[in-house]
Parts: C-alpha cells; sequence; structure tokens
C-alpha cells in the first residue's frame, strides 16, 4: 500500500469540501478511518443490541465482536492476559479511574506518600493526582524540563525514592511531541517498589507499544488519536494489581450477586470497572483502527518520518521561528513560535488559508510556564498528510508572518462620500474595519486599530483585570471617571488589542445604562466581524463585555422606593 492509498481509506477525503482543509491536527484528534465509520453505522443500522446480557443469535454475535475488540487490544499492546484490558469513556476517565480507585485502597501511607510528575503532562495526568493529594495529604514532586521543553532525566531520576508511590507521564509529550525516556523511569521506579502510570495517548498511533516490555503498571491511551471513534479508551494494568483495586463505578454489568440483606458482590475484572452498557459501537470502530495500525505499521512510519522531516526543514528555513521540543527525539509533531508575533494571530491567518492546527497551551499549563511562554503553534501529522500540503503550509505561514510583520505599513483605501455618509454614526476604527474588503484586509484593519487601544500598565495586569475564557490572555480595567466609564486593555495578541478597540469605541460617550443594553454580537455581525471571529474568539470578546457590564451594574444608582 502507498501513502496515496493510505488517504484513500479516511472519510474526510472522499469529500471536496473536506479536500480544501490541511488537517494539522491530528494531536487532538486523528481523522477517521472508513472502515472505523462503517463499523460503528453496522452496529447502529444493522446490529443493534447490548452485550453480555441477551441469549438470542444477534447479541451474542455482537458480544463475541465485542470481547474479540478485547483481545484485539491486549495483541496491540502485548499484554498477557485480555482481562487487563479495561474499557473506558477516553484517556480522561482511565487516569481518573486510576485515582479514584488507588485512593480507596490503603495504598498510601506516610512511608510512601510522594507522587512524582513530570513538569510537560497534561491536565488529565496532573489534576486527578492533585486532588487525590490534596484529600489524602500526599506530596506531589515535579520532574523537571529544560529550556526547550525536554524532561531533564538527569534531575529527575534522583525525585523517585523509597517515599514515591507512583511515577505519572505521559510517553509522549502532547504539546511538544516528545518521546520521554519512560523505560529508565519505569526502571528507578521498580527500584524503589513505585507503582509507574503511562499515557500513552500520543503514542500508540505513531509507534509500537508493548506494556511487557516496557514492565509499567498502567498504560492508558485513547481510541480517537488513533483513527478511532471518540468517547472509547482503554485502561491496561497488571492483572494482580486490577484484582486489588475495589470497583469505580456501581450498577449493573459489574456485579455477581445483589442481595438487600448481604449487599452486593463483584465481577473479576475487567467487568468490575465497566458498570452499565458500554460505548458498544466505540468498542467495534477501534478494533478496526488497531487493524489498520498494525497491518500498516511499517508504512505509518515511513510516512510520518519524512513528513516530519519536511516540516522542520520548512521551518527552519524561516528565520523567526524559534522550534520547542527535542526535534532529533519526537514523533510527527511541531511545537514552534515566532519572534515578535503572537501565536494566536499567525493561527487565526493560517485559518483563514484553510489550515487546520492548534495553537495555545494545549492542556498543559505547568509546562508552558516553566517556559515562560503563553503558548505555541503545534502541527501535528498523520500518516494521511501529504508533501504537497506541507508545501501550501510553507507559502501560508511564510505570507502570514509577513503580513503580521508588516502591517504598519499597511493602509486604507479612502472610502468614497456614499460610504461615509451611510456609516457617519460608526466611529472612525469601525468604519475602516467596516468597509475592509476580505478577511486580509479586515485583520490588517484590526490590528491597526489596535494601536489605538487605551492599553493597560503592566502593574495593573492582575487576576482582577484578567479575563478568563478568552483565547489568549486579555486584561481590562473599568473605571468611572466624572461619570464617564473609562476602559482600558491590553492583550498580547494585536488582533485581540483591535477587537478590545472596536469594542471600547462603541461604548465610548454611552452611559451606564446604555451600555448595559448594547448588543455586543450585533454590533460585531453590522461590521461584517462575526464571519472572521472563531467561536473561541467570540466567546473571548462576550466574556470581556460580561466584564464591563458587571462593572456597570455595580455603579448603577439604587432605585427610589
Amino acid at each position: 500500500m502507498s501513502g496515496s492509498t493510505i488517504r484513500n481509506l479516511f472519510a474526510n477525503f472522499t469529500h471536496q469540501q473536506a479536500n480544501d482543509l490541511i488537517y494539522f491536527d491530528s494531536a487532538a484528534t486523528s481523522l477517521k478511518l472508513i472502515s472505523v465509520i462503517s463499523a460503528t453505522e453496522k452496529y447502529y443500522q444493522v446490529n443493534t443490541t447490548n452485550v453480555h446480557r441477551s441469549s438470542y443469535k444477534v447479541a451474542e454475535q455482537v458480544t463475541q465482536q465485542f470481547e474479540q475488540s478485547r483481545r484485539d487490544v491486549q495483541q496491540f499492546i502485548n499484554a498477557k492476559s485480555e482481562q487487563e484490558i479495561i474499557w473506558t469513556k477516553g484517556a480522561t476517565d482511565s487516569l481518573n479511574l486510576l485515582a479514584t480507585c488507588l485512593g480507596k485502597i490503603n495504598f498510601f501511607d506516610p512511608c510512601r506518600n510522594e507522587i512524582i510528575i513530570a513538569a510537560s503532562e497534561h491536565h488529565s495526568n496532573i489534576v486527578p493526582w492533585q486532588e487525590l493529594a490534596q484529600r489524602l495529604g500526599l506530596i506531589i514532586k515535579v520532574m523537571p524540563v529544560n529550556s526547550k521543553g525536554v524532561l531533564d532525566l538527569a534531575q529527575s531520576l534522583p525525585l523517585i525514592t523509597n517515599k514515591t508511590a507512583l511515577v505519572a507521564v505521559a510517553h509522549v509529550s502532547n504539546a511538544l511531541g516528545n518521546i520521554n525516556p519512560i523505560q529508565d523511569l519505569i526502571q528507578q521506579a521498580k527500584l524503589f517498589g513505585a507503582l509507574t502510570v503511562i499515557d500513552g495517548t500520543q503514542a500508540v498511533a505513531h509507534m509500537p507499544i508493548d506494556v511487557q516490555k516496557l514492565d509499567c503498571d498502567f498504560y492508558i491511551f485513547s481510541g480517537h488519536k488513533m483513527f478511532g471513534p471518540t468517547g472509547i479508551g482503554i485502561l491496561y494494568g497488571k492483572l494482580d494489581l486490577l484484582n486489588k483495586l475495589p470497583p469505580y463505578q456501581y450498577g449493573g454489568e459489574m456485579v455477581k450477586t445483589v442481595s438487600f440483606n448481604q449487599g452486593a458482590t463483584y465481577q473479576a475484572s475487567p467487568l468490575k470497572f465497566e458498570a452499565g452498557t458500554p460505548n458498544i459501537a466505540g468498542v467495534l470502530g477501534l478494533s478496526e483502527a488497531i487493524k489498520f495500525i498494525q497491518t500498516n505499521s511499517h508504512l505509518i512510519t515511513s510516512i510520518e518520518a519524512d513528513l516530519y522531516q519536511e516540516l522542520l526543514r520548512i521551518l527552519t528555513d524561516i528565520p523567526e521561528v524559534i522550534l520547542w521540543g527535542d526535534t532529533s527525539n519526537s514523533i510527527s509533531l511541531q511545537a514552534f513560535t515566532v519572534k515578535g508575533l503572537n501565536p494566536y494571530d499567525l493561527a487565526v491567518l493560517l485559518d483563514q488559508h484553510n489550515i487546520a492546527l492548534r495553537v495555545g497551551h494545549h492542556c498543559a499549563m505547568p509546562l508552558f510556564e516553566a517556559l515562560a511562554i503563553d503558548g505555541v503553534l503545534r502541527v501535528s501529522l498523520a500518516c494521511y498528510n501529504t508533501q504537497y500540503e506541507l508545501q501550501l503550509f510553507a507559502i501560508a505561514l511564510k505570507n502570514s508572518i509577513a503580513s503580521l510583520l508588516n502591517h504598519d505599513q499597511e493602509t486604507l483605501t479612502v472610502e468614497s462620500a456614499e460610504q461615509q455618509t451611510d456609516k457617519v454614526h460608526l466611529g472612525s476604527i469601525a468604519q475602516k474595519v467596516m468597509i475592509a474588503k476580505g478577511w486580509d484586509n479586515t485583520y490588517r484593519q484590526l490590528m491597526l486599530a489596535g494601536k489605538n487601544l487605551n492599553r493597560l500598565n503592566e502593574q495593573d495586569k492582575t487576576s482582577d483585570t484578567q479575563v478568563f475564557g478568552c483565547e489568549s490572555q486579555v486584561w481590562i480595567k473599568c473605571e468611572l471617571v466624572n461619570g464617564q466609564l473609562v476602559l482600558q486593555g491590553d492583550s498580547a495578541s494585536k488582533i485581540v488589542r483591535g477587537l478590545l478597540a472596536v469594542i471600547f469605541e462603541a461604548l465610548d460617550n454611552r452611559d451606564i445604562s446604555q451600555i448595559i443594553g448594547f448588543d455586543l454580537q450585533e454590533y460585531l455581525s453590522h461590521l461584517g466581524l462575526s464571519r472572521h471571529l472563531s467561536e473561541s474568539r467570540g466567546n473571548g470578546l462576550a466574556a470581556v463585555f460580561k466584564k464591563i457590564v458587571a462593572f456597570c451594574e455595580l455603579k448603577l444608582p439604587p432605585i427610589r422606593s
């Protein structure tokens, strides 16, 4: 099979509209195989029935397929027994299951009360352990990263001692693509009798996994990042450990017997951890994804290696680009920033070129706090991507960088007298934005508008002035001076500063009651901005306006009775 043949196996490339999209966000969720979609559709359209509970033929057939899928996963990661494979909703659910169940047994004690986590972890492999530590009085220690975000093994290994109860680390960093030295960490943990939890979510689609060779205690991953359905995940655990854990949830299927007089007894693993009706369609679809990866593993590795090297060539050819992570030991994922530019602004322009990539902290806030940056652009490639897509990306990236760096030189076409008459009720910023032709001119005018923003002083950028819920960091300060509302704001994003300037201008010279009654969405739509704003950016502006309105409501004079 060739690379082009692989592309034909994915449903997105059979639709013209999807063909126009250059999808570089596979680390968030991968595209889905036609065989996966067919398997789930067949279950819902032809073989809809529950598993394990019915004696008629169709139910028995679906149950056999369901349990065969479990064996497929067992073989895929080389587990010893199918009893070691537990179905969950996803990797996050798997990690919460572990944290909850470990917290129920006498696993932690004062002599072994430390949990070791890497600084680069996804929030899903941090927050459940933080909650557990807070509840049980445990200590969390953090394995550090270097200035590029790569795990510092020399400083991390000594953190694992006879006080360590558990080490939780990703096989591959979801934010940067680094392949972490988990074998060394697992061996160190075994020396001191600590459990190891490996988050393999970003690894399973890109490299072979052998849990017996790794000798980890638990390994978790999600179906939707390996060409399979959403809502299905896997928790692998060594059987002796799973047998020691109590149930996670209670209900049907996970019980042996239930009595009002004698209580309940529970099934053995894996059913003990699978209360209720499972995601049957997801399980059957995941099996198809596994078959695809196993059949084409060498070709997948070869295609992704070539794509990654071309991506590195493109990025290193641009002087302003800064690469993050370990480019010599990575899956086909690369994080980068551009000197002098906000990554959110760049992502907006790339989106206009139909290039889908992720921007931000990628659910790894502690990592970017350690790196002292707000976020990165992340290109995550898969076997269905092509060299031609990378060529288009290179052109779009260079043009977008040039547009952002050179926006100061952009000028506005003079309006006709008729246009001026139509928009005389709008402020000068709004007028310029409204008459801009095309998305590129619209964003240029927004960036120019940002220069007119009444910007906030650095000392005023506090948690009180920060607006939460925005795509990029935003701060606004509201004051009432001589009965007039005075607004100040700031953001690292040039486009967001421009949007703040648009909002501030619209609210200027309005009294408090008028501001409270102002329809922001209608105003943005009138200016033609709504069609250029992503949902997250629109939600961010709504959060800004909500903060302004909340201030105004506090300043309303009391109503006399």
